[in-house]
Parts: structure tokens; C-alpha cells; sequence
């Protein structure tokens, strides 16, 4: 049985440190980080490499000359396609890292959702230091803790309802469901 549950502690450490959380929200903006970022520097790389070129043909240096600027022309192109490859790749990685902090906290709010849904009780815990959207999850955890109050005091009144409604002589079986009913609503009772 230990091996089991410390199996599931390391599934658990594990999980955590998985960056691409939800993928498809992730790539999406990860792609439009890098769009922008090689548009951007590709278009001022062209501009400047052909304002560069342009110079040397109207400067009307000799064929030497003219060639071995051509040459260092070309080597700058090569340059500019490394740079923006490089950037590209750095973008990426810092794009993966960005949307983790967003989806992170996203991915764990749709769970609690899931489970309010499935009628079970979540157990909020408090997002990562580096995460964002925390102000945003603290209003959803007050939200789920005023929650929690609301169902414990129906399931008081449904308690005391149901007694009341024994002691003066009422259906026993709608005593009965008002029972059930408080005893599901106490499931929203804070664990220790």
C-alpha cells in the first residue's frame, strides 16, 4: 500500500512541472508571440540589408570593392537569418513558459468547476508564487467559501425543518429526503 501512494506523490510532483497545461491555448499564443517577434525583426533585417545594398551600388565604388560588399552583404543576411531562427526558438521557450503562469491557474479553476458540476466539493489550494490570475482566484475561493456557508446553513435549516416537521405529526418519508438532502449539503463541511 506505501508503494502505491508514494507512486502517486511522484505522478503528483510530476504533473506539476508539465509547462504545456493546456496545449492548445498555449500554442496558440506561443505561435502568435513568435509571429510577431520574427515579422518584426525579419522585416527591419530586409530593410536594413537592402538599405545597405542599395548604398553600395550608388556609392559607385569599383568592381572589387563592390563585390567584396556584396559578399559582406550576404554574410549579413546569413546573420539576420540566425538571429531571427535563434529568437524564434527563444520566443518560443519564454512564449510555453508565459502562458504556463495564465493556464495554469485556468486549468485548475475548470476543475473545481468540473467538480462543483459532478456535485462533488472542491478543496481549493492556493496557486503557485509565480502564477498570475491571482487576484482573480481568491475572488473564486471567496466564492466557494460563501458557497460553503450557504449549503451548511440550508442543511441546518433542512435539519431543523425535518425535525420539526417529525414532531408535529408530518410525512415521515419528506422528513426523511429533508435529512438526506442536509446530509449531502454537509458535505460542503471543511475537511480537517
Amino acid at each position: 500500500m506505501q508503494d502505491g501512494a508514494d507512486l502517486g506523490e511522484v505522478k503528483a510532483r510530476v504533473r506539476r512541472r508539465t509547462f504545456l497545461v493546456d496545449r492548445k491555448f498555449q500554442f496558440k499564443w506561443t505561435a502568435i508571440i513568435v509571429s510577431v517577434g520574427v515579422l518584426i525583426s525579419a522585416g527591419l533585417g530586409f530593410f536594413i540589408v537592402k538599405l545597405t545594398m542599395d548604398l553600395n551600388e550608388s556609392l559607385g565604388i569599383d568592381e572589387a570593392l563592390l563585390a567584396e560588399a556584396t559578399r559582406a552583404d550576404s554574410f549579413a543576411i546569413y546573420y539576420l537569418v540566425g538571429f531571427v531562427a535563434v529568437m524564434a526558438v527563444a520566443l518560443f521557450v519564454w512564449g510555453i513558459f508565459m502562458t504556463h503562469r495564465v493556464a495554469g491557474p485556468i486549468f485548475i479553476i475548470s476543475r473545481y468547476l468540473h467538480q462543483i458540476g459532478e456535485g462533488e466539493v472542491p478543496r481549493p489550494r492556493p496557486l503557485r508564487r509565480g502564477d498570475d490570475l491571482q487576484e482573480f482566484f481568491e475572488t473564486f475561493s471567496g466564492m466557494l467559501a460563501k458557497l460553503q456557508e450557504r449549503h451548511l446553513a440550508e442543511a441546518a435549516l433542512m435539519t431543523r425543518a425535518a425535525v420539526a416537521l417529525r414532531d408535529k405529526g408530518g410525512d415521515p418519508a419528506l422528513a426523511g429526503e429533508l435529512e438526506q438532502a442536509a446530509v449531502a449539503k454537509q458535505a460542503w463541511r471543511p475537511r480537517a
